[in-house]
């Protein structure tokens, strides 16, 4: 599920708040970094920080599988974008994951939870890179400042 969201006049401390960001990923006990990435592109700064799921046995059931977190700008003009993804999200019918591993007994046990886990981890997320905004930002953080893109 991707998420992007821009950030304007904050005076925000953008190196600062990407290693915060990359200390938050490795906090997560189920997650393991795998890539990190910093470089200009048409003369605009990013740095992107990619993790995975350290265990595959619960990866198959529908759980967390990868985040990606990419801070690109400069500090009174940036875009945060982060990605979750899980196993299985990218099927039709929810619970389909259920069934190719455990029949019709791990398509009801399944359903629902296809995604759950990864939108809550990705909503926490989101919510610590707010605080983490605001305690990296020179100005006020406010939501005037703040636009968000949700596909």
């Amino acid at each position: 599920m991707p998420f992007v969201r821009r950030y304007k006049d904050l005076s925000t401390n953008l190196d600062g708040l990407y290693t915060d960001i990359v200390r938050e990923l490795q906090q997560e006990k189920d997650l393991e970094i795998v890539k990190e990435t910093n470089g200009v592109i048409n003369d605009v700064r990013f740095r992107s920080v990619t993790a995975i799921r350290a265990t595959v046995p619960r990866a198959v059931t529908g759980t967390l599988r990868e985040v990606s977190v990419t801070v690109a700008g400069d500090p009174d003009d940036w875009l945060l974008e982060l990605h979750t993804g899980a196993w299985f999200g990218n099927m039709v019918l929810p619970g389909a994951g259920g069934f190719l591993i455990a029949g019709p007994v791990g398509t009801a046990a399944a359903a629902g939870t296809t995604t759950v886990l990864a939108v809550t981890y990705g909503r926490k997320l989101k919510n610590r890179i707010k605080e983490l905004v605001k305690r990296h930002s020179g100005k006020k953080y406010t939501e005037e400042k703040v636009e968000t893109f949700i596909s």
